[in-house]
């Protein structure tokens, strides 16, 4: 019995963080995406605290963005089709747990991260609106202001390409 409990105590993290997929390689890229968004000029000053749920963010917005980059269009232009046009709700990320963790409860913007598909990674950055949960990206969203990423990757999880938008929520 005793074997059972400590090969799932040491298991169990390990299945978890597999789940979403390799931790190891999504948490460098949720990093370099990390930076890139605090370093962006249109984000001097702004205090921002990450969300340690994954958000099924939609990327048709950039696909005029990804002319010179086809085959990257193609896989944005076909992602919800080849869904079936079904949106994930949102789930618990223990990679981005772990990551961002220790982001103070006062930031006054939220940064919440897409699921790593096609070495591709969606990015919202919402103010924090005093009336919403702020860590409930539907009621962050709802007649909001962000900005919006799209991060592009090699294959060695450095930047291919990156685009942003401003983006006004309905």
């Amino acid at each position: 019995m005793k074997s059972i409990v400590i090969f799932f105590l040491f298991f169990f993290p390990y299945v978890i963080c597999n789940a979403q997929s390799d931790c190891t390689n999504d948490t460098t890229m949720y990093l370099v995406a990390y930076n890139y968004i605090i370093n962006d000029s249109t984000n001097q000053g702004k205090s921002i605290s990450v969300s340690d749920s994954i958000i099924d963010l939609d990327r048709f917005w950039f696909s005029e963005d990804l002319i010179a980059l086809p085959m990257e269009k193609v896989k944005l232009d076909k992602y919800r089709a080849n869904k079936g046009y079904v949106w994930y709700p949102p789930f618990y990320s223990p990679c981005i747990a772990l990551l961002f963790g220790n982001n103070s409860q006062h930031q006054n913007d939220v940064l919440f991260f897409s699921k790593i598909e096609d070495n591709m990674l969606r990015a919202d950055l919402l103010s924090y609106k005093r009336y919403a949960d702020k860590y409930n990206y539907d009621q962050m969203a709802f007649q909001n202001v962000g900005r919006i990423y799209l991060f592009v990757f090699d294959i060695n999880t450095t930047f291919k390409a990156v685009f942003s938008h401003e983006i006004i929520y309905d």
